[in-house]
């Protein structure tokens, strides 16, 4: 099976230098985003509190970048009104 290596910058760069077997790409697919969920819990009130994305990028046993996942928390500063456009969902 073949490994994948999921590094992640997250303010300090944590480089995956084990890697994981998994089946194939839709599995680390999977897996990227699983463990996405796992280090936001994990995060607690930090990760609300960072100000740039988390990114993590994806490679292969040879270190080819095969995706990159990137997430984060925006606050409005002030009052903030959603209005649904075409771009972000249908108007209710």
């Amino acid at each position: 099976m073949p490994i994948y290596h999921f590094h992640v910058d997250n303010g300090e760069f944590v480089p995956d230098a084990n890697g994981v077997e998994l089946l194939d790409l839709a599995a680390a697919q999977v897996e990227a985003v699983r463990a996405a969920g796992e280090m936001i819990n994990e995060a607690k009130q930090s990760f609300w509190n960072h100000q740039t994305p988390w990114i993590m990028h994806v490679t292969d046993g040879e270190n080819r970048l095969l995706f990159t996942l990137q997430f984060g928390a925006k606050i409005p500063s002030g009052d903030a009104i959603y209005v649904p456009t075409a771009e972000n969902g249908p108007a209710a």
